[in-house]
């Protein structure tokens, strides 16, 4: 049991970038969703009690929800999840509005603009467009309820003032997701892009690049490569690693020039620009030119990047 419900609240992880990005923000929406309506329902029970029936009622129905979709959503439908979030969401609330002050209660001025903001979160601008425009009718319909006296308000206010007090903050709100969820979308799409960029660049360059970092002792342990390294040197990073890494594979003659290389970087010389012969995994010689540029830290020792 305790493992289920580890696994279950723990955030999902997805290989597409769209899914583990809307994935992550529903998984954290709907944990709040479960934690939030606890405090609210205790307090109703202890100091009303007169309306705990409808408060207890209400708070089991939303942790059902909750718990549902989060168990959709570590199944992989994330955008079902986020879809039936929105739409049992909205319908909570409107349900909640009917059944207690219409337009003026809490559910209809609160509730309603946190759907908003969440379609918008999730689905993108036009679903926080289209919950926008489905509250505000939801809402006019309510209007014409109260004045039918279909709705007892036992708020002492205008039920057409507070709609027209929504007019104006639900559109609002719906344009600054719209303007949020396009910066995200537009920040992707170049991240992408560059990725693209970088991985064609790296599948056709004969070069690569890597990054090391220099201990106290003076020792230097590559941890990030890119480019044609694997073409050039026979193995894969880990392999490199496993096999000494680059110190393993200085041939002899070179060791002293390439131990001078490493004192210029820690003198923080701009550039080092060198020939080092070094041998690949099938034990062939080659020749690469090194240019090496040192990264300080805030406390020594220096970080050496180079092209090789």
């Amino acid at each position: 049991m305790v493992s289920f419900l580890r696994r279950l609240f723990a955030p999902p992880h997805f290989k597409n970038e769209s899914d583990r990005h809307t994935g992550y923000l529903l998984h954290v929406i709907l944990l709040g969703l479960i934690l939030v309506p606890v405090p609210y329902v205790g307090y109703v029970v202890l100091f009303a009690p007169e309306a705990a029936a409808r408060a207890l009622t209400q708070g089991a129905v939303g942790e059902v929800l909750n718990i549902s979709l989060l168990f959709l959503l570590h199944r992989g439908y994330v955008r079902t999840a986020a879809f039936l979030q929105v739409i049992t969401f909205w319908l909570f609330f409107t349900f909640s509005a009917i059944t207690g002050d219409g337009v003026q209660g809490e559910s209809y001025l609160l509730g309603y603009p946190l759907v908003i903001v969440i379609a918008g979160i999730l689905l993108g601008g036009r679903a926080a467009l289209g919950a926008t425009i489905l509250s505000l009718l939801a809402g006019l319909l309510m209007v014409y309820a109260e004045t039918q006296g279909f709705i007892n308000a036992t708020i002492n206010r205008s039920a057409i003032f507070s709609w027209i007090t929504s007019l104006a903050i639900f559109p609002m709100g719906a344009i600054l997701q719209y303007l949020s969820s396009r910066t995200v979308k537009t920040a992707l799409e170049r991240a992408k892009l560059s990725e693209e960029k970088y991985k064609l660049i790296s599948e056709v360059s004969s070069d690569y690049t890597f990054e090391s970092v220099v201990d106290d002792q003076g020792s230097a342990k590559v941890f990030w490569v890119a480019g044609a390294f694997e073409k050039m040197t026979g193995y894969k990073l880990e392999e490199y690693l496993k096999a000494g890494g680059w110190f393993a594979h200085i041939h002899p003659d070179d060791v002293d020039k390439d131990a001078e290389d490493m004192q210029k970087l820690g003198r923080n010389e701009d550039v080092v620009n060198s020939e080092i012969c070094t041998i690949t995994k099938n034990g062939e010689v080659r020749w690469e030119r090194i240019f090496a540029h040192p990264i300080w830290s805030k406390l020594p020792p220096p970080e050496a990047a180079a092209l090789r």
